[in-house]
């Protein structure tokens, strides 16, 4: 049906298009120097972009897969190589340098941890996966479609070949395929497992960073957190179907060290939502609390200040209105509020000491008490309440946090 020289690569204007099974000529797949023999095995994985902009980084886990051999000259080897190891060196070392040396504010000290920790992990990544040598554009269950190859290599390729009927690609007659080596699908396992976890760590910091610089709008990293671990479930189970003498202890370290690290980073952002979210509502049973005591004194002192004259029930009633704002500021002490709302609580707690005070004051004057002592107290009690207005604007006035 097709030409028998079917080679199984072809250009396909900046692409290379090839059959899964060919194997691309002996040549550097950037400047088409000779490789000499040598070959690195890329892992790629294509989602349609409309596919992942309707599910994001979850569509990875499902994507369809390919491995290419690639050639590469050793000018390219060693680029790439060097281009890895700077780029780590200098952002791990950029981290080390923030941790230690910069004398930062409140303000900034967290940004730059930040930074610093997310800068450390993309670091890790950079080293352990590298660079992108090359990239696919399509992959379908017969043909990958790959970008990345320099002009000379892709100019060395052969025309596209004649299609079959109904635009059918050529394949290459395939041998029976051979079973894998067991040690090289142990450590393809135990990279696909790294990466899930690194991916995982990734997340886990991400959303760690954002939380200690902006505790009330933090970015939880959903995406990366879920891809990491369906792929590092994934790559488990593979690995651990591999014969135990090609299981190593040190891979085994290193997914439990990266995975610990970051149920750490994750862990400490729950802790702290938990607690946030206890303190809040304690607070919110408070504020009801102490709410009700200051109405009870609010309403008992409106009623004294409207009788006539002055009785020694008046300041019995007095006594009674400086309980129920005693009571009202002990609750409110006595809570843990959240951060956001703290000066509120102590405003609060302020201002209903202040009641306490002018009511005992008035609970100790007699009808034969001066009219100015009474308007100096009573001029006390309006201003207090006129503050305790103002805190309460002051409140509205502040962003309701967002989790």
């Amino acid at each position: 049906m097709f030409a028998s020289q079917f080679t199984g690569y072809w250009r396909d204007g900046k692409r290379v298009a090839m059959d899964r099974n060919a194997v691309l000529p002996d040549r550097c797949f950037k400047c088409n120097e000779p490789a000499d023999g040598y070959r690195r095995t890329v892992k790629l994985t294509h989602v349609p972009l409309g596919t992942e902009m309707m599910v994001g980084a979850i569509a990875y886990a499902f994507a369809k897969q390919a491995k290419v051999e690639v050639g590469l000259c050793e000018r390219h080897r060693r680029s790439r190589a060097i281009n890895i190891a700077l780029v780590s060196l200098a952002v791990l070392g950029a981290s080390i340098f923030v941790f230690t040396q910069v004398q930062a504010t409140d303000v900034v000290l967290p940004l730059l941890a930040t930074a610093g920790l997310i800068g450390g992990v993309i670091g890790l990544l950079y080293a352990a996966v590298g660079t992108r040598l090359v990239r696919a554009t399509q992959i379908t269950d017969t043909h990958v479609w790959l970008k990345g190859a320099g002009e000379p290599f892709l100019a060395s390729l052969p025309d596209a070949p004649a299609v079959g009927a109904g635009g059918t690609l050529p394949t290459l007659d395939v041998a029976t395929a051979t079973p894998p080596d067991p040690a090289v699908a142990a450590n393809a396992a135990f990279r696909d497992a790294r990466n899930g976890a690194l991916a995982f760590l990734v997340g886990c910091i991400v959303t760690f960073g954002s939380y200690a610089l902006l505790p009330s709008r933090y970015v939880i990293a959903w995406g990366a957190v879920i891809y990491g671990l369906i792929r590092l479930v994934r790559g488990v189970g593979a690995y651990l179907k591999a014969p135990a003498e090609h299981r190593k202890m040190g891979q085994a370290v290193m997914l439990v060290a990266i995975v610990g690290a970051g149920i750490f980073a994750g862990g400490w952002v729950v802790t702290n939502e938990v607690t946030a979210v206890t303190q809040a509502n304690e607070f919110d049973s408070a504020l009801t609390t102490a709410g009700d005591f200051q109405i009870q004194g609010a309403r008992l002192f409106r009623d004294v200040m409207n009788r006539d004259g002055w009785s020694a029930q008046d300041s019995a009633d007095m006594r009674q209105v400086a309980s129920s704002y005693g009571k009202a500021a002990d609750v409110l002490a006595a809570s843990s509020a959240p951060a956001e709302y703290a000066w509120y609580r102590d405003g609060l707690v302020r201002n209903y000491r202040e009641a306490v005070d002018i009511a005992m004051l008035f609970s100790n004057l007699t009808s034969a008490s001066s009219q100015s002592t009474f308007d100096a107290l009573i001029a006390r009690w309006s201003t207090r309440v006129k503050d305790l207005s103002q805190l309460q604007t002051k409140l509205d006035a502040q962003p309701t946090p967002t989790r």
